[in-house]
């Protein structure tokens, strides 16, 4: 592999990484500042999953340094397809409380995400090493999760202003 594009790839991990540290910063924000159990509970985890995320992409970049190649040997998708994962369940609708703060939160959360999935879209395209490419796929798809996650969430506390608005059924 050249220089040039080990370089590139060292680039694209430290930006990923960039990505991933800003959703963990902000759903662990959120997460400590919430009222509501529920909304706490997905936001635990969606920082978890970034974190996971963070340490994967860490290990990736270690091993560009070190043995100037990407592993990807230690990573099993199945086991961090958090996307499965989901917290919204019937218990969990019902368990909502209306609360502005963790609208805006998702409403930043869903940017957030939605610049992720391009951002590892447009690398995964761009990369000729095929474990890069294998890699941003991965975290496409995770976020793509995370992203459905709160779309569904969002859903729920707008549903929720609006009846509070008595603007529902609409």
């Amino acid at each position: 592999m050249s220089d040039q594009n080990k370089e590139a790839m060292i680039k694209a991990i430290k930006d990923a990484l960039m990505v991933e540290v800003k959703g963990q910063q902000l759903y662990s924000h959120a997460a400590k500042e919430t009222k509501d159990a529920a909304a706490r509970a997905m936001f635990e985890m969606l920082a978890r999953d970034e974190d996971d995320h963070v340490n994967i992409l860490t290990v990736q970049y270690k091993s560009l340094l070190s043995d100037g190649k990407i592993n990807l040997d230690a990573i099993d998708p199945a086991e961090v397809d958090h996307g499965s994962q989901t917290v919204v369940n019937d218990d969990f609708k019902k368990s909502i409380k209306r609360g502005n703060f963790e609208m805006a939160i998702i409403s930043i959360g869903c940017d957030l995400e939605n610049k992720a999935i391009s951002y590892y879209r447009e690398q995964a395209a761009k990369t000729e090493d095929a474990d890069l490419k294998q890699l941003f796929t991965w975290l496409a798809e995770w976020e793509d999760g995370h992203l459905e996650q709160l779309l569904e969430l969002e859903k729920i506390y707008q549903d929720a202003y609006w009846a509070d608005q008595g603007f529902s059924p609409m």
